[in-house]
């Protein structure tokens, strides 16, 4: 079954397990990491900020379903995942770097209601540089858009607002200065 035609299926029966698709590379953080001017990174662990609530990083609640990640069931592995595919689309990953990038998911929010949906995202990266951290930066992203009464239209779209912030956060990141003068070339 599609994950278009399960999307449809979930909204007409209730309670569902809605994952998100797997991570794609984004052309836009490609061309972004590009033109960062920094060095090949390694990736560390993502796991979910010790401050931040437990329940964010296994499921949402979207109405009567549950938005989950394909990666270990982890909105924090999603997002390592994510960085891992940009990065290596953009020819910026390496296992073997002496930077490594590291997160934790702080903020993961999605709100579908019968006007107006929200979602939002946050992480806390650190690269460590030689054993030395050398950036330690909470990023946050958020989206608005117009949300339907009809959960069968509802639903999809907020699953895809929601999932297109990993790669704004990512792009965020790509785009802060002080993450490129802690990674340079």
């Amino acid at each position: 079954m599609s994950a278009l035609a399960g999307l449809a299926f979930a909204a007409l029966t209730g309670c569902a397990q809605l994952p998100l698709g797997e991570p794609a590379a984004s052309f836009g953080n490609i061309e972004k990491a590009g033109r960062s001017g920094t060095a090949p990174v390694a990736v560390g662990s993502f796991r979910l900020d010790p401050g931040a609530a437990p329940g964010i990083d296994t499921g949402l609640s979207v109405r009567s379903n549950v938005v989950v990640s394909p990666i270990q069931g982890s909105f924090a592995q999603y997002l390592r995942q994510t960085l891992i595919t940009d990065l290596q689309a953009a020819g910026l990953y390496d296992a073997a770097s002496p930077s490594e990038i590291s997160g934790f998911l702080t903020d993961s929010t999605l709100d579908v209601p019968l006007d107006t949906g929200h979602a939002s995202l946050g992480a806390r990266f650190v690269v460590v540089r030689l054993g030395k951290a050398v950036y330690d930066k909470e990023l946050n992203v958020s989206a608005s858009w117009p949300s339907s009464f009809v959960g069968m239209e509802a639903i999809p779209s907020g699953v895809n607002q929601y999932g297109a912030l990993y790669h704004t956060l990512i792009g965020k990141l790509l785009d802060d200065l002080d993450y490129q003068a802690a990674n340079p070339k």
